[in-house]
């Protein structure tokens, strides 16, 4: 007879540990996500909206006439060039004024302010007296305007105003860049 003699293993009479899953329960941790959402969309401020002051003048019944020394007229093209000029004090119909044109960045429109002003300033001790025209031809840009605009905030221009250009002398002006003033 054959005896057959088996012998075990020791290492498979250990027991394996159980292994256990390592889920998460994440439902209360959505909770507390939307809770905090929701309270920091409530304690927060939002921005408001920034504008530019319009101040319209109140009629009073007089007209309060600008002395043309203190005035800077700009005029927006369709070329992105604002034209500039200057009228003398007295008008006559054979007057002589400078006529110019640059552009809308700092090195253009930016250096004319404030020189302007520096003139204002040394003829009535004030920069403040400085007052700007701004004419926009029909075929200038609306973004023209807007630079125009934050130019007047950046070189702290008091006193300016949009105007149609509808004077005789804004047809001399936008003949003489090629312009239409209609």
């Amino acid at each position: 007879m054959n005896v057959i003699s088996v012998t075990r293993n020791h290492q498979s009479l250990k027991r394996r540990p159980k292994r256990s899953t390592t889920r998460v329960d994440l439902t209360s941790m959505v909770d507390l996500g939307f809770l905090l959402i929701t309270f920091f969309m409530l304690a927060t401020s939002f921005n408001d909206h920034k504008s530019m002051e319009v101040i319209k003048p109140v009629s009073n019944g007089k007209t309060q006439i600008m002395p043309l020394s203190k005035t800077l007229t700009l005029m927006l093209s369709s070329t992105d060039k604002v034209v500039y000029y200057n009228l003398p004090a007295t008008q006559s119909e054979d007057m002589e004024f400078y006529i110019d044109s640059t552009n809308y960045g700092s090195n253009g429109i930016r250096k004319i302010i404030r020189k302007r002003q520096e003139e204002v300033k040394q003829l009535y001790s004030n920069q403040d007296e400085l007052f700007i025209m701004i004419k926009p031809l029909p075929k200038s840009k609306y973004k023209n305007l807007i630079d125009v605009l934050d130019e007047m905030m950046i070189n702290n221009v008091k006193k300016y105003a949009i105007v149609a250009p509808n004077e005789k002398i804004d047809s001399i002006v936008a003949l003489k860049i090629n312009e239409s003033r209609k």
